[in-house]
């Protein structure tokens, strides 16, 4: 089991439950929320943790995904899976929660890491219900290349909108155990 030690504790995670979407995807969360997947825990086979808009954000993101999928023994595409999660919490990060009015709030936004037989599943849900926009790769640019580059890490992705106004986007790396 992944715990972390700087996700809300206390008082704050009455806050934090109505911050939880009740859908990550076409996955249901237990009503009320799960508070293990607030803290960012890992069951078998899935893993989650929240995203802030903080300088630290890319390395605790990298961190976590590395951790989850030492433990579950991947093989080969480890760093493949972590620069696509990266790359689609970075996504969250700049365009949906460095606009947030309060960054004193939790984030509203989720990591899940899913362990399928050949594959990690990578999966951002954040409060925006405007769809992913995939820009055309200007080669000076040091910004705009997130989606392309999941798009060539991965072997498909996609996005989805919830009935309660959040989205996931998503993608299937392949993996070895």
């Amino acid at each position: 089991m992944i715990t972390h030690s700087d996700e809300p504790s206390g008082e704050k995670l009455a806050d934090l439950a109505g911050l939880i979407p009740h859908e990550i995807g076409n996955l249901t969360l237990s009503n009320p929320p799960d508070w293990g997947l607030a803290l960012g825990v890992s069951a078998a086979g899935f893993a989650a943790k929240s995203l802030k808009a903080e300088e630290s954000s890319g390395v605790r993101v990298r961190g976590f995904t590395r951790t989850v999928i030492d433990q579950w023994g991947v093989a080969t595409g480890e760093e493949t899976v972590v620069a696509v999660a990266w790359e689609l919490a970075a996504n969250a990060i700049q365009h949906v929660l460095r606009g947030q009015e309060d960054p004193a709030l939790p984030g509203r936004a989720w990591l899940g890491l899913v362990r399928r037989d050949e594959a990690v599943v990578c999966a951002v849900t954040d409060c925006s219900p405007l769809p992913p926009i995939p820009r055309t790769l200007e080669p000076m640019s040091g910004h705009g290349r997130g989606l392309y580059l999941v798009d060539r890490l991965s072997s498909h992705w996609g996005w989805s909108q919830s009935s309660s106004g959040t989205k996931t986007v998503w993608a299937r790396v392949p993996a070895a155990w």
